[in-house]
């Protein structure tokens, strides 16, 4: 996020505290966007708390922590430090005279609110959300009249725009794209002005007792904008986040560390979105259903394909071995697992167990055939390929090596040991190995939220999407599949 410079502010424990403004001791909050948000009372001390001893006597704990303090500012705002942690004022040691203390996140509001207040609306400035609506109401042209003049017009109807319904989830909430412009400068400032249309990610409750600020944030947003970074193609920049309590007067921001976006290099990656909302509006609905409510495997599979569009800052071996859990787990959706059902296994197991009549050897052995009745990784890989189809075979011509690599390799990582053979890849081997598994869960995913496989080709092809890693993976496999040709 943003950084943000607060206004110094009065702060209590709790928020009817700041009722006796006199005895609220003087505090500077800082946020930088990036680490945790510091505040630092300038002279005196916010907490001082004793705690009771088995003897019946109380003492000092060094560290404290607590849910929120509370703040009142010189330009008339409310502060809330959520989740709040430092070194307890003792007497007699410096804190007592000016402490720091450290929370998780922050809420600024035009009045007194609580630590998770009930909302009726979230609002979220995204980078290259605007882009993918790839919607404006302006007009403009520069041309030359007959005369020879330059003639230069802009039009602007503030009755055209609408906000666009996205998703609908029953009767609990709705999300839209909210439309904003916005008029900057005139004649009186230097002659000139500016024009700013943008759109804004918007959360709506439809229950008139709203939902927790918490609830919102965590099930309802961060869902959602993983899925607009994999519709995007990368992951925007979260600039501002605001709300409307149910008490439509109270308005405030909220602040916290999201791990940054792209924000420079949006108009660039904008050109190559996959799947850009004009192309896919009348199918949003259903997208935005499977994605939502999604568990267990396909959850993880689509939160990890939205995670791996993300700067690669890791180590290598790292982020290949997200890439193979990812892909692991979406070979495993929709699936049966087991191998035999549950009958016909326990009548094998039987049958090789009742031939053993060494009991230890009985005993190993039934333990080992306990958990036995799954599919293998490899067979559900196979699979996985089957289903994705001309994709797969396009990104990656020999299947047969990529998957011996992919194994070897994964398992080698996974577990920390020796390599066992040859198909184990280090270095620029494994970084472009990782990136086709990135691309193949990538079309995995979309294939669990209903595209077809002739449509996810097309996809990647249109939209020149991840073609620099297709390409190596072509060049790659391509060679070493004519190789394997000319050796026969």
């Amino acid at each position: 996020m943003q950084p943000y410079n607060f206004e110094p502010a009065c702060w209590a424990t709790d928020k009817d505290g700041l009722d006796n403004i006199s005895e609220c001791p003087l505090g500077l909050l800082s946020f930088d966007g990036q680490n945790a948000p510091r505040l630092n009372i300038l002279r005196g001390h916010l907490v001082s708390e004793s705690v009771p001893m088995e003897n019946g006597g109380n003492a000092f704990a060094l560290d404290f922590s607590r849910k929120s303090v509370f703040g009142y500012s010189n330009d008339n705002k409310y502060y809330v430090l959520r989740d709040v942690h430092g070194t307890n004022a003792i007497p007699f040691s410096q804190t007592f005279i000016q402490q720091k203390l450290q929370g998780e996140s922050i809420i600024v509001a035009n009045q007194r609110i609580d630590y998770n207040p009930s909302i009726s609306e979230l609002t979220v400035d995204l980078s290259g959300f605007s882009e993918w609506i790839d919607t404006h109401f302006f007009r403009e042209s520069n041309n030359l009249t007959e005369d020879g003049a330059q003639e230069f017009k802009f039009s602007y109807c503030s009755e055209e725009p609408q906000n666009i319904l996205l998703y609908k989830n029953n009767n609990d909430f709705e999300v839209h794209a909210k439309h904003f412009a916005k008029r900057l400068g005139g004649y009186n400032t230097l002659h000139e002005f500016s024009f700013k249309e943008t759109w804004r990610l918007n959360f709506r409750m439809l229950d008139s007792e709203g939902m927790p600020l918490n609830d919102v944030l965590n099930n309802l947003f961060e869902p959602f904008e993983r899925l607009l970074a994999f519709c995007m193609g990368f992951p925007g920049n979260i600039e501002e986040i605001t709300f409307t309590d149910v008490n439509p007067a109270v308005q405030g921001q909220y602040f916290d560390r999201y791990i940054p976006g792209e924000e420079d290099e949006v108009g660039r990656l904008a050109v190559n979105m996959p799947l850009p909302y004009p192309e896919i509006s009348n199918r949003f609905q259903d997208i935005a259903d499977n994605w939502m409510n999604a568990t267990g495997d396909a959850q993880t599979a689509c939160r990890t394909a939205a995670a791996l569009l993300g700067k690669w800052d890791k180590a290598i071996d790292v982020m290949f071995s997200l890439c193979a859990q990812s892909f692991e787990a979406t070979s495993r959706v929709g699936e049966n697992l087991s191998e035999l059902s549950d009958e016909e296994f326990e009548r094998r197991k039987t049958c090789v167990i009742e031939t053993i009549n060494n009991k230890t050897i009985h005993n190993w052995a039934e333990l080992k055939l306990r958990y036995a009745n799954f599919v293998s990784a490899g067979e559900l890989a196979n699979r996985l390929w089957t289903r994705l189809g001309d994709f797969a075979n396009y990104v990656v011509p020999n299947k047969k090596l990529f998957l011996r690599q992919h194994r070897e390799s994964r398992n080698t990582y996974t577990h920390m040991r020796e390599p066992n053979n040859d198909n184990f890849l280090t270095g620029s081997d494994l970084y472009w190995h990782a990136r086709a598994v990135q691309v193949l869960q990538y079309g995995a995913v979309l294939l669990y939220l209903g595209f077809q496989p002739t449509e996810i080709l097309s996809i990647f092809q249109k939209h020149n999407f991840m073609t620099s890693f297709i390409s190596k993976a072509q060049d790659i496999y391509a060679q070493v599949e004519q190789q394997d040709d000319d050796a026969k």
